[in-house]
C-alpha cells in the first residue's frame, strides 16, 4: 500500500534517500494519505489524553508514572511531527520542484524515524526496569526519588537524539555526490541499532518479565495460606490464580508487541543495507511501517491505562465531561478500597506506624500494581 515504506525503514543510503518520481505522477495516493492521517489522529488523541492527565492531576506525577508520560510524549511526537512530515515528503507534490529540499527533508524524516524508534525502545526498557524494581526490591524502589527518574529520562532522550543524528556526519558522502564509502557507515549504524536498540533491550525485557512472574508466583502460596487461616481458602485461591494468569498474559502481550513492532523494523533496515532484493522486501516493509505507527496507539493502552491510578483518573475525567454517564460498579468498589487504604478520618484501620509486616504489605501492593 505504501510504496515508500522501504525508504523510511532504511538508514539513508543513496538509493533510499531519493524519493522516486512516480510517487506523484500517474498515481493517486489519497488512500495512503488517509490511512496515515487516521493513524496520526489516533496517536495524537490517545497520547494527548495521557499528557492532559499528567498536567491536570498532580497526584499522578509519581516516580512510576513519569516514564509512562515521557513515553506518551514520544508517541505524541510521532503522530504530530513524524507522520505528517513523512506524508508530505512521500505522497504530496509540495516539494516536487526542489531536489535539494526533497533530499534533506527525506533524510530528516529518516533520522526522526530512528530517533522516535530508539527513544520508544529505551522508554520501554526504563518502564520494565522500574516495574522489576517495584516487584523484586520494593523497599529499595521506595527510595527512588522523582529527580533520579527524571535524570534517567533525560539520559534516554539525549542518548536517543545523539544516536539517531549520527547519520548527519556522513550526509556529505551521499549528496550531492554519492561516495561508495557511505554504505559502510550506514551498514555499521544499522547493525549497531539492531543490537543495542532491539536485541539487548528485548533480552532484558524477557529476563525482567520472567523474574517478575516468578516473584509473584512465589508470593502467591503465602497469600493462599493467610487466606486459609482466615477461612477464605477457596475464593482467595481462585482470586490469586486469576491474578497470576492476568499478569502472565499481560507480560506475554508486552513481549509479543515489542517483538512484532520493532523486530521487523530493524531487521528490514539491515537487509536493505545488505542489498537484498528490494522487491522481496517491499510488502514486508509496508506492513512493518504501519505496525510501527500503530504501536504509538498500543503503547498507552498497554502500559499506561492498565495502571489503576491512571485508569481511575481517566474515568473521573470522563465522568466530569459526561455527567449523565454511569461509572461501572467495579470502578466504584475500587475507589472505596483505595479510600480505605489511604485512611479515612472515621476509619480506625488507618496505618500510622510501620510494623514488622510492612515489607509484606509493600510486596503485595507492588504485586497488585504489576497486575494492573
Amino acid at each position: 500500500m505504501i510504496m515508500d515504506a522501504k525508504y523510511q525503514l532504511s538508514n539513508a543510503t543513496a538509493e533510499n534517500v531519493t524519493l522516486p518520481t512516480k510517487t506523484i505522477d500517474g498515481y493517486n495516493f489519497n488512500t495512503e494519505i488517509a490511512v496515515l492521517l487516521l493513524i496520526a489522529v489516533g496517536i495524537i488523541i490517545i497520547n494527548g489524553v495521557v499528557l492532559y492527565l499528567f498536567i491536570k492531576e498532580k497526584t499522578l506525577r509519581t516516580t512510576s508514572n513519569y516514564p509512562l508520560f515521557s513515553l506518551a510524549l514520544c508517541d505524541f511526537l510521532c503522530g504530530i511531527v513524524v507522520i505528517p512530515l513523512f506524508t508530505i515528503s512521500g505522497f504530496t507534490s509540495l516539494l516536487k520542484s526542489s531536489v535539494e529540499i526533497k533530499f534533506y527533508l527525506g533524510f530528516l524524516v529518516t533520522v526522526l524515524h530512528n530517533f522516535v524508534a530508539i527513544a520508544t525502545v529505551y522508554h520501554l526498557v526504563v518502564i520494565t526496569a522500574e516495574r522489576y524494581m517495584a516487584i523484586k526490591y520494593p523497599l529499595k524502589h521506595l527510595v527512588i526519588r522523582k529527580k533520579r527518574i527524571q535524570k534517567v529520562l533525560v539520559i534516554v532522550w539525549s542518548s536517543s537524539l545523539l544516536i539517531s543524528f549520527v547519520p548527519f556526519t556522513w550526509i556529505s558522502a551521499i549528496f550531492p555526490v554519492y561516495q561508495p564509502v557511505s554504505k559502510y557507515y550506514v551498514l555499521g549504524f544499522t547493525a549497531f541499532c539492531l543490537l543495542f536498540a532491539f536485541f539487548v533491550p528485548y533480552c532484558f525485557m524477557l529476563f525482567a518479565f520472567v523474574h517478575i512472574f516468578k516473584a509473584i508466583n512465589t508470593a502467591s502460596p503465602k497469600k493462599y495460606l493467610q487466606a486459609a487461616v482466615k477461612g477464605r481458602r477457596h475464593s482467595k485461591h481462585l482470586e490469586t490464580v486469576s491474578g497470576e494468569w492476568r499478569c502472565l498474559l499481560l507480560f506475554a502481550i508486552m513481549a509479543f508487541v515489542f517483538l512484532v513492532s520493532w523486530g521487523p523494523r530493524f531487521v528490514l533496515s539491515l537487509l536493505y543495507q545488505l542489498q537484498v532484493s528490494s522487491l522481496r522486501l517491499d510488502a514486508a516493509s509496508q506492513v512493518a511501517l504501519l505496525v510501527r505507527y500503530t504501536t504509538s496507539v498500543v503503547n498507552p493502552l498497554l502500559y499506561t491505562f492498565f495502571k489503576r491510578d491512571l485508569l481511575r483518573s481517566f474515568k473521573l475525567l470522563f465522568k466530569r465531561h459526561f455527567p449523565n454517564r454511569r461509572i461501572s460498579p467495579s470502578f466504584s468498589a475500587l475507589s472505596l478500597r483505595r479510600t480505605t487504604l489511604k485512611g479515612d478520618p472515621n476509619n480506625n484501620s488507618t496505618i500510622t506506624t510501620p510494623s514488622r509486616d510492612t515489607p509484606k504489605l509493600l510486596s503485595f501492593q507492588f504485586e497488585l500494581r504489576c497486575q494492573s
